[in-house]
């Protein structure tokens, strides 16, 4: 009984840890003027379209797996977007002022 505990123990983590991985990565890799609004789903159906058009060069148990991570991360990336929206919006309608840039210089 101890062991199927700590097997859900550690779903539940790594479900944690993986809430929005997407989402996440999408934000710290998008610049400022292609900002949009559910970066996290976006990436998400681009990476699965680079492995499903056959664009990707990585063995296939390698697709497969980042495959199965894509489609667990799809919902949660959409509820991690859900939440950033505000945020993602102000974004887009307040952009940074160039000369905000060269006052941190």
């Amino acid at each position: 009984m101890k062991s199927a505990i700590g097997r859900w123990i550690t779903v539940i983590f790594i479900s944690l840890v993986m809430l929005g991985c997407s989402s996440i990565r999408a934000r710290t890799e998008t610049p400022d003027e292609k900002w949009q609004v559910y970066p996290g789903i976006r990436r998400d159906v681009k990476d699965a379209d680079v492995i499903f058009s056959g664009k990707s060069s990585d063995p296939v148990w390698a697709k497969g797996m980042v495959t199965t991570m894509l489609v667990l991360d799809l919902p949660l990336s959409a509820v991690f977007d859900t939440v950033a929206m505000p945020y993602d919006l102000y974004r887009i309608y307040v952009p940074k002022h160039p000369d905000e840039d060269a006052e941190k210089e």
